[in-house]
Parts: structure tokens; C-alpha cells; sequence
């Protein structure tokens, strides 16, 4: 029986290696408390996780094995008993050293309240391109700008000797003709470099994109905006009619944002309805 209780008590304690093996990892991984770089206690607690966790497990072990080897009677139990009063021991040592951290926490803070907060780069005019018909040596372009969700084509003006391409914004019911009919678009593409639709006109890449108006601002009739939505309503959300779908532009009738938050617009030509749309789903420059 003696036999057997020593090959039952060596193999338990080769299976705890690796229980000791994990108190080790976990020690280590308690080092990452100190991202956030709280000062004093809260540092206390990190050291106390960081040595205190895998010496709790060890120093159980290492006692066990001890007296496992000095007792003359059974001794398998040892083992079993070094895995519950270890882990208890650590558990409590790591409870412990949370709370340190958090005490920490919350007396200095952390690195991130004085950090200054993210600068995020502001909206530019992005063009991508879904289409390119080749007119001879002139290339024609189709595609979308995504800070508005414009859609525009795009062709070389040649009072520029050609090296300039200038975009210009339409709504998606000509988007889809001209990406269907090659002509049509080389068309329009020809009405544009004879200046015939600069009121289409859409700034180049890179250039800030546009905002809504803020609701004090003044003195807005007869201004461009683009229209930042296909399918504009009002402030209360009551769809918008008159306006093509994918309208790019409108012209701005009132002369400030209304008490509800929508604006008078109407379409850039002469004529056209006024219909109100919310302030937000418009942009100006």
C-alpha cells in the first residue's frame, strides 16, 4: 500500500507543476494592471499581483513536498491539499492586489484622463471612380464622392489645355443614364467643357467637405448647398418631394435655418418649387 500511495503522491504532484506553471502566467500577465499608469497604491497592487500570486502557489507546493517527504504514513493527500490551500491563498492575494489597484484608480486616475483627447482629421472631398469612357484623346469619368455621397462626372476642361479635370455633381437618375449610355454621357461631358453647367461645379479632391449651416447662421438666401441624401425630408421627417432622387445641388431661399430646423430651398434653376428640407441633410462651404 506504501507503494502505492508514494507512486499516487509523485504523479500528483508532477500533475500540480502545472497548476504551478499557471500561477507563474498569471503573476506575469498582472504586469499589464499597469497600463494604466496609476502612481502610489495602485502600483503597490501591481507588484503585490505580479510576485504574490505565483509565491502563494509556490510556497503551498514546495511545503507540501516537505512534509509529504518527512511523514512516514500516507501522504497522497498532501498534494490535494497544497492545490486548495495554494489556490485560496492566491485567490486571496489577488483579490487583495485588485482592490490596491482600483483604489489606486480611483484617488489618481489613469494615464488616459491626461491624455489630450483624439484629434480626428476632418472630412475631405473623396473622389472614387466606378466609370471611364475614352473620347478620343478626352477621358470622361463617373463616380461617387464620399464625403456627400455625391455622384459626379468628371472631364478635362480644355480652356485649361486639358491638364485640369473638373467635377461636376448629378442626381441618379442621370448617373444611371450616363452610366448606361456611353453617347449621353459624352454629351454632357461636352455641355460641361463648353461651361454650359457650372452650377454643377464640385470643389476637387482634398478640399474640405461640406457642413450643415448652424441654426444661427444668417444671411443664407441665394447660397449653393449640396444636398448630402438622396431621399431628403424635413425636420420632422416628412419626405421631401420635388427634388430628383440624388439631387447634388440646391439653392437656398431662406435666409436662415426655421425654428423646426428645416430650410427653404429649391432646385438651382429658375422656377423651380420651394420645398423645405431638415438643415442637416444639407452642406455648405
Amino acid at each position: 500500500m506504501h507503494t502505492v500511495d508514494a507512486v499516487a503522491t509523485i504523479l500528483l504532484f508532477v500533475i500540480l507543476l502545472g497548476w504551478v506553471g499557471l500561477s507563474v502566467y498569471a503573476g506575469a500577465m498582472s504586469v499589464t494592471l499597469s497600463d494604466s499608469g496609476a502612481p502610489g497604491v495602485a502600483a503597490l497592487g501591481v507588484l503585490l499581483a505580479v510576485v504574490g500570486i505565483p509565491a502563494s502557489v509556490v510556497t503551498a507546493y514546495a511545503a507540501a513536498i516537505v512534509y509529504a517527504w518527512r511523514t512516514d504514513g500516507y501522504t497522497f493527500y498532501y498534494p490535494l491539499i497544497a492545490l486548495a490551500g495554494g489556490t485560496a491563498l492566491a485567490a486571496s492575494v489577488a483579490a487583495a492586489a485588485f482592490g490596491l489597484v482600483r483604489l489606486g484608480l480611483r484617488m489618481h486616475g489613469t494615464d488616459a484622463d491626461g491624455r489630450p483627447p483624439a484629434v480626428t482629421a476632418p472630412a475631405v472631398y473623396t473622389f472614387e471612380r466606378v466609370r471611364e469612357y475614352r473620347d478620343g484623346d478626352l477621358f470622361t469619368e463617373l463616380g461617387v464622392e464620399r464625403s456627400t455621397g455625391r455622384r459626379y462626372l468628371r472631364t478635362p476642361m480644355p480652356q485649361r489645355d486639358g491638364e485640369y479635370r473638373e467635377y461636376h455633381g448629378i442626381d441618379l437618375g442621370m448617373y444611371e443614364l450616363f452610366c448606361a449610355d456611353r453617347g449621353a454621357a459624352l454629351a454632357f461631358a461636352g455641355q460641361c467643357r463648353a461651361g454650359e453647367h457650372e452650377d454643377r461645379w464640385m470643389p476637387p479632391p482634398g478640399a474640405p467637405a461640406a457642413t450643415p449651416p448652424s441654426a444661427d447662421r444668417k444671411h443664407l438666401a441665394g447660397k449653393r448647398a449640396v444636398l448630402r441624401t438622396d431621399h431628403p425630408t424635413d425636420a420632422s421627417g416628412v419626405p421631401v418631394l420635388g427634388l430628383p432622387v440624388g439631387t447634388a445641388f440646391v439653392r437656398i431661399v431662406g435666409n436662415r435655418v426655421d425654428p423646426d430646423g428645416s430650410l427653404a430651398v429649391r432646385l438651382p434653376k429658375d422656377g423651380s418649387a420651394v420645398v423645405s428640407v431638415d438643415a442637416d441633410q444639407l452642406g455648405l462651404h
